[in-house]
């Protein structure tokens, strides 16, 4: 059996991370929660990460700062980006995804299935 992709999932509002981290690990993932950047940083840097996701309620700059830390750590990691609302723009590095659990599961399974070989 293969191991789960490992989410890392970073966010400052616990009620949102909780429930987040319920529909990730109910749909197989792996979760790891981060309520600040920098200890989303200390985790990327373990290197046991596959896909980072930044919720909304992380300010602009943090978001930022930890993007371009995933970057240089693993350049082709897919991040994800929740926005607050459908038309919010996300850095342009990262993967927007809308703030509800069946587009975040879809997106996020497109984003950590390797493509299958002919």
């Amino acid at each position: 059996m293969a191991t789960p992709p490992h989410i890392l999932s970073v966010g400052n509002n616990p009620t949102l991370m909780s429930s987040r981290t319920l529909i990730l690990r109910s749909a197989g993932y792996a979760v790891e929660e981060a309520y600040t950047v920098s200890k989303a940083i200390t985790l990327v840097e373990a290197d046991s990460i596959d896909a980072v996701l930044i919720c909304h309620t992380i300010p602009k700059d943090g978001r930022q700062i930890l993007i371009t830390v995933v970057r240089e750590k693993r350049r082709l990691m897919p991040v994800l980006c929740i926005r607050s609302y459908a038309y919010e723009t996300a850095p342009r590095t990262c993967i927007a995804v809308d703030n509800d659990p069946e587009a975040l599961l879809k997106t996020l399974k497109l984003a950590t299935t390797p493509p299958t070989r002919i």
